[in-house]
Parts: C-alpha cells; structure tokens; sequence
C-alpha cells in the first residue's frame, strides 16, 4: 500500500515512446531500402547513428533502475520490455547491413514485403504503450500485432519455398535465407514485445 502511495517514475514512458519513435523510424528507413530496385549500401550511414540512440537509451533505463526506487511497474518487466525493443532496433541494423556485407546486388523478394509489416507493427507498440502510459484498457482488446505477425510468417514461409525452388546457387541462397529470416524475426520481436505491455498491463490492473 505505501508503495502504490508514492509518486512513481514517469521517465520510463518517457523512453519507452522515445525508443518506439527511433524504431519507427529505423522501420521507415528499412522498408523503404528493401523497396528499391537497387540498394543503398551506404544505408549503414543512416541506421547506425539511429541504432546508437536506442543503445543509450536502453543503458539510461537499466542504469536508472539500479537507482530508483519506485518504478511505474516491476523493474523486471521494464527491464524485459527495453531490451525487447533494443532487439528490434539490432535486428533491422543487421538486417540492412548484411546486403552490403555479403554483396548482394539483386532485390531480396519479400524483404519489402516484410519490413512494410514491421513499419505497421512498430506503429501499433507505439499505441499500445500509450494505452499502458494511460492504463486504457483497450489494450486488452488489440490484436493487430499478433495478427500482423502470422500474416509476416505466411510471407517467410513462401519466400523461402520459393527460394528454394527458383534459386540454384548455394551462396546465393544461404544469403537471401539469413536476410529474410532476420527479418521475420523481427516481426516475432515486436509480437513478444506487445505480450510483454499486455502481460504489465494486466499485472498492474
């Protein structure tokens, strides 16, 4: 009881919805590099100095949990939910990346495909943690993620078929595959990302 009494720490929503800004915007900058015809392989230079913010905030949160004393919610979940999101930030800086480390010059069929499902997945953590912020209990009732998720498995499943079938290099496969898989993974990463705000959500109720 006197814990719930105290005023708690509101920085963390605080870096929560600036972390999902960066990450949108990393979405935007991914979908938009799968969808061209001929890749940027300078991308690094965007995404990077992107990444590198959400590393910091991820080491401010951690570090502020070592100091403070109440917190929003369990510091295990805050703790769990930044990490999450710092996973995302990495996965689509590797993503992007490994194009111009393993010199692929042809489009990757369904990258665009599953990076525009990322963009729409990042929006959608961006509300639900404005409805965890809010204690809105909406968020009890928003599925679009996990929805979003299976449409993002059914894409990987059939490009990776259709790899299999249409490609007759190794090198070439085995590049395309760890591409396509990362960004899958992605799309997994934001689906336990919005498990993690409900599971908080109905914890704290």
């Amino acid at each position: 009881m006197f814990k719930k009494l105290m005023p708690k720490e509101e920085k963390y929503f605080e870096d929560f919805a600036t972390m999902i800004s960066y990450l949108q915007e990393m979405g935007k900058i991914t979908n938009d590099f799968f969808s061209n015809s001929t890749y940027d392989k300078d991308i690094y230079l965007k995404l990077k100095p992107i990444e590198k913010r959400c590393d910091e905030i991820t080491s401010k949160v951690i570090k502020r949990l070592n100091k403070t004393f109440i917190t929003p919610f369990d510091r295990e979940d805050i703790f769990a939910l930044i990490k999450k999101l710092d996973d995302i930030g990495d996965i689509l800086y590797g993503a992007t990346i490994r194009i111009d480390m393993y010199n692929v010059n042809v489009k990757v069929e369904h990258a665009e495909e599953l990076s525009a499902i990322i963009v729409q997945q990042l929006n959608e953590l961006n509300t639900l943690i404005q409805y965890l912020k809010k204690h809105d209990p909406h968020i009890t009732e928003h599925k679009t993620i996990k929805d979003l998720e299976e449409e993002a498995d059914n894409i990987y499943r059939n490009s990776i078929k259709q790899l299999f079938q249409n490609e007759k290099d190794p090198l070439t496969i085995i590049k395309t595959k760890e591409i396509l898989e990362m960004l899958e993974e992605a799309t997994d990463k934001c689906q336990s990302t919005a498990s993690i705000i409900h599971a908080i959500f109905i914890k704290n109720s």
